[in-house]
C-alpha cells in the first residue's frame, strides 16, 4: 500500500536537517514525464533546479506509466538511449 510513501512524509523534519547542506541543483541529466492531463501544475522552475532536464508530456492524466505504459517506456528508453555512458571508476 501507501506505508512507505506516507513514511516519507512522516521523516520530512529529519530529511530537512539531514539536507541541510546539500545544493539544491541537481546537475545530471534528467527527464520529466507531465501528463498532460494531471490537475497537478506543471513545475514553473524545474529548469532552475534541474538545468539538464528533459521534459516530455504525454495525453494523460497523473498516472502515467499506468494510463500509458508503452509510450511512457518508449519516452524513458529514447531519452536514455541519448545519454551518454558515464563509467565511474572506483
Amino acid at each position: 500500500g501507501f506505508t512507505s510513501s506516507i513514511n516519507w512524509y512522516r521523516n520530512m523534519d529529519r530529511n530537512w536537517q539531514i539536507l541541510a547542506d546539500v545544493a539544491p541543483v541537481i546537475h545530471q541529466p534528467a527527464l520529466m514525464i507531465y501528463g498532460e492531463q494531471d490537475i497537478i501544475p506543471k513545475s514553473e522552475n524545474l529548469l532552475e533546479f534541474v538545468p539538464n532536464v528533459n521534459v516530455i508530456s504525454l495525453d494523460c492524466g497523473h498516472w502515467i506509466q499506468q494510463e500509458m505504459p508503452e509510450e511512457t517506456t518508449n519516452a524513458i528508453l529514447d531519452w536514455m538511449t541519448g545519454q551518454k555512458t558515464i563509467s565511474i571508476a572506483g
